[in-house]
Formats: C-alpha cells, structure tokens, sequence
C-alpha cells in the first residue's frame, strides 16, 4: 500500500495511487493548501470533516465522495478524531491523454460544480468495494493496470460520480445543446492552458470558432464574457497561492505566465479591487 504522503509527490510516475488512511495523517498532510498535479477521488468512510478544493468550503460525512481534478488546490480545514479516507488517484500523465479528455469533457463541468457528492450508503459501498479491488491490485510487484486500462478506471469512476450526483439534482440533464457543448471543450482547454494563455483568439483557434462567435457563445450559456471566464481561472489560482502559499508575488506572477509583475498587479486589481499584497494581507477567502 503506498504512504499517504504520495497524494502529493506521486512518486510512481506512470501508476495509480490508492490506500487507506489508516492513521488519520491526511490532516497533518493538508493542514496547508497543496495544489494536486493529478486527480483524486476521495472517499470518506468515517467521521466527518471541513475541506476546502480551489478556496471553496464543504463538508464531508461517511458516505462522502470528493473529486479533485488536476491542478486544484485541496485542503483539510477540521475533522473528527475518527475522520478516515480511502483514495483511488491517478497520474498527470493519463490525466493530459487527448483521448481521456474526449471521454470526460461532458463531466466535467458538473464535478468543477459539485465536486463533494453526499452517497447513498448502497452507492458509497459500492464505491468503497472498488476503490479496495484497485488497493488490492496496487499491492502487487507487478503492475496490474496498464495504460488503457488507467484511462478506462479514470472515466468509469467519473462518470460513476456524475451519474450519482445528476440523478439526485432536480433539473439536471445529460442532454447539452451545440452552446454547451463548446463551453465545455473551452472549459477543458482553460483547464489545460489557462496558466499559459490568456488570450481570447488563443482558445477560439483550438476550437476552430471565431473569438465574436465563441464570445457570443459563453455569454449565452455562462452570462460571463469570455474574458471574464478566462480570468476567472488564473484569479482563483492566484487568490489561491497567495492565501495558502509562501511563494513570492513575482513566483506567482511567474507561474501564471506573467512576465511582467507590474502587469500581474494590474491585472489582479482589475477583478479583485485590490493588489496581491493587499489580498494576501487581507485574510479574506
């Protein structure tokens, strides 16, 4: 059984992670924010907790069932002496597969919505007796799982949460129009890019749109402008670090694609009304 501490540093580059944690160490392991390069789902099956994915609070009972998809900020803000995790992860390589991408894109907006799904105890047993067939499996010399089969395991376990979680809100539909169709391939582009690119015309050629078209598009189905979309992402990102990490502004900066700190401070204050320093000052969350 791999150490609890691999959630992190995922150290079998091309393997799944999966364990339990039997010693109630996941608080002390995410006491402080700690952005995941690969996808997590994690199981609660005892006590309770508060957490916090990419800045915003849930709680999580027996039966919970969180989904942490890449590059997302996770932590454990408080939890019951007897709070107990199984977690099934996988590597951010099968997490940039294209094909893998094409499979899930119809979820993922769902999960970015509700990553915290409350199971039904038949549903989360089931959930439970499959996350301890792939420990099992991780806990032989040779690896059982290959590539194909790692992006399979990936999909039927979204798609299993989606399905949980649609089937239990009320006007939730599986059915999407042409519109959202595109706004969620441009979500699973910003996804990938957004800590790179920020220009409009960037993400209207990957779709093959043009940028008045994919513009009119968001706005329709988001009632956001497609700039303010794309700033949502690297915002939060950057909210994010300066709340939870000790990195400098310039690293932040840096890390966003911003060559300039004088413009990241600019472009921070645009949407926050204040200056990083002002934000990280503040407290606020």
């Amino acid at each position: 059984m791999n150490e609890i501490k691999e959630l992190t540093n995922n150290p079998r580059a091309q393997g799944i992670l999966a364990g339990i944690d039997m010693t109630g160490t996941c608080k002390e392991l995410f006491r402080q924010a700690a952005i995941l390069p690969h996808s997590i789902f994690l199981l609660c099956v005892r006590g309770s907790c508060k957490i916090s994915i990419h800045l915003t609070q849930y709680e999580m009972n027996a039966g919970s069932l969180a989904t942490i998809l890449p590059k997302m900020y996770f932590q454990i803000l408080d939890q019951t002496a007897d709070c107990r995790f199984m977690y099934v992860g996988f590597p951010q390589q099968t997490m940039e597969s294209s094909d893998l991408f094409a499979q899930t894109i119809e979820y993922t907006p769902f999960i970015l919505d509700r990553p915290v799904l409350r199971l039904a105890p038949e549903v989360s047993r089931i959930f439970e007796e499959g996350f301890m067939l792939v420990i099992k499996a991780n806990r032989l010399k040779q690896e059982m799982f290959n590539e194909k089969q790692r992006k399979l395991l990936y999909a039927q376990l979204l798609m299993a949460a989606y399905n949980t979680g649609s089937a239990n809100t009320p006007g939730k539909t599986q059915h999407y129009s042409r519109s959202q169709e595109i706004v969620k391939e441009l979500v699973r582009l910003l996804i990938q890019y957004y800590n790179k690119e920020r220009e409009a015309a960037f993400y209207a050629d990957k779709l093959h749109l043009s940028p008045r078209h994919l513009s009119t598009t968001v706005k329709k189905v988001t009632n956001k402008t497609l700039t303010e979309l794309i700033s949502s992402f690297i915002i939060r990102d950057a909210q994010a670090k300066l709340r939870s990490t000790e990195m400098t502004i310039q690293e932040i900066a840096y890390s966003l694609n911003f060559s300039d700190i004088s413009f990241f401070g600019k472009y921070f204050k645009r949407y926050t009304r204040m200056s990083p320093k002002q934000y990280r000052n503040s407290g606020n969350v």
